[in-house]
């Protein structure tokens, strides 16, 4: 199982793969009673990746492979981590993985896993460097949360953030029933939405019939702020791969039209395919860029929720850490603003406009609105939401605003 875990690691840390899509694809390789504890460690070790290496650099002074340091790696998160896997277990399994490609270092290793104790390790006296640490993220994210949301929430969100979230699915309210669900693989959330306790959802008859989605909270939020309703005409600008769309499909109750657009045609057939699984034939898929939609008329809803910084889905996707540069940020910004204005164009009078994030970033966020509103004294903002990493879910942020009537502008 360990060594399925390096492989997996290897892949995600040293050759850009998504960690999510990894496991969909690969989890099924390795032994079905380890997936549990393998996807733990998996998750874990990327969570803590930061502060993992900090805790190897205060005793490995040489390089070594990059092999060997994940190794390293996932075994100092299985003994400062998890409790119930034995200390020997950890220290032996590293030591034989080693000796298959790095025997020279297979000493080393053993030394450093029998030295290396969590109590030992010295964190830099300044708060927001150890925080930087402690939860494996860059320290100016650390400052510029303090400066944009102050000290004690950004030690709250810091918090949630190497959290081992649950899987979430939704209730196709159309192709089920609630007794469906009162069954002890599943614990009702909010509305048609569950907590899910097995391990694979792919495979479960419920998921192959169309009778639920994966989605976590944050994304079904979103698709409830949009308020779709039967017969609405709505327009999804980012769509793929079609969580929010299908979730407002059927909010609807398959009855409408959403006209869902992605940029790249393997995304789009994403969405397409996702359609066909639940039943929904209110979906119409198109390719084509976001920034320019002028031929597709006017809309009852039209959601943006565009690319982001992905700052609030750190515990979800924890290979964002892993990548993360200021300057990818401010990058995204004109982008946003770009695909906020061409939605904008496509909102029907009392219609409604809503813009979405799963950033937590007040600069992609309530200024991106702020910026939009002085120009366009045609739209009015009722209603803006941050949802802040907490127990049990990620961060995200959503504006809806009204397109005003001529009259009253």
């Amino acid at each position: 199982m360990r060594s399925w875990v390096l492989e997996a690691l290897i892949e995600v840390i040293c050759h850009g793969q998504y960690s999510n899509l990894y496991l969909k694809h690969h989890l099924k390789e390795c032994p079905s009673k380890d997936r549990a504890l393998a996807t733990h460690i998996f998750y874990g070790t990327l969570q803590n990746y930061g502060y993992l290496n900090y805790c190897v650099n205060q005793y490995v002074k040489k390089k070594i492979p990059n092999r060997v340091r994940i190794l390293l790696l996932m075994s100092v998160y299985q003994l400062f981590f998890l409790d119930k896997v034995p200390a020997y277990a950890v220290v032996n399994e590293a030591v034989t993985l080693t000796k298959i490609k790095n025997p020279s270092l297979s000493g080393l290793v053993n030394a450093f896993l029998h030295r290396v104790k969590q109590k030992d390790i010295l964190l830099p006296d300044q708060e927001e460097e150890a925080l930087s640490i402690l939860y494996s993220v860059p320290s100016w994210l650390v400052y510029m949360w303090k400066a944009q949301y102050g000290m004690e929430q950004t030690r709250e969100m810091l918090l949630w953030t190497n959290q081992t979230l649950p899987i979430y699915v939704r209730r196709n309210a159309l192709g089920s029933t609630i007794e469906d669900f009162e069954k002890p693989e599943f614990t009702a959330v909010q509305n048609d939405l569950y907590i899910y306790h097995g391990n694979d959802v792919a495979a479960h008859p419920y998921y192959q019939q169309g009778k639920m989605s994966i989605q976590d909270i944050g994304s079904y939020e979103i698709a409830c702020f949009v308020d779709a309703k039967p017969g609405m005409h709505i327009l999804d600008t980012c769509a793929a791969p079609g969580t929010k769309t299908m979730a407002m499909a059927e909010m609807m109750e398959d009855s409408g039209q959403i006209v869902s657009v992605d940029l790249h045609a393997h995304r789009v057939k994403l969405i397409e395919n996702d359609a066909k699984r639940l039943h929904l034939q209110s979906v119409k898929a198109i390719c084509r860029d976001a920034r320019d939609l002028e031929d597709l008329g006017l809309f009852n809803r039209v959601l943006c929720d565009v690319p982001c910084s992905g700052y609030g889905i750190l515990a979800r996707k924890p290979d964002i850490r892993l990548r993360m540069k200021s300057e990818d940020m401010d990058a995204l910004i004109p982008l946003q603003q770009d695909i906020l204005e061409s939605g904008s164009h496509h909102v029907q009078e009392n219609g409604i406009l809503v813009y979405s994030t799963c950033t937590i970033n007040k600069k992609e966020n309530e200024k991106q609105i702020q910026s939009f509103l002085k120009k366009h004294r045609d739209f009015a903002l009722l209603e803006e939401k941050t949802i802040f990493p907490s127990r049990g879910q990620d961060g995200f942020y959503m504006a809806k605003l009204e397109k005003q009537q001529d009259s009253l502008l």
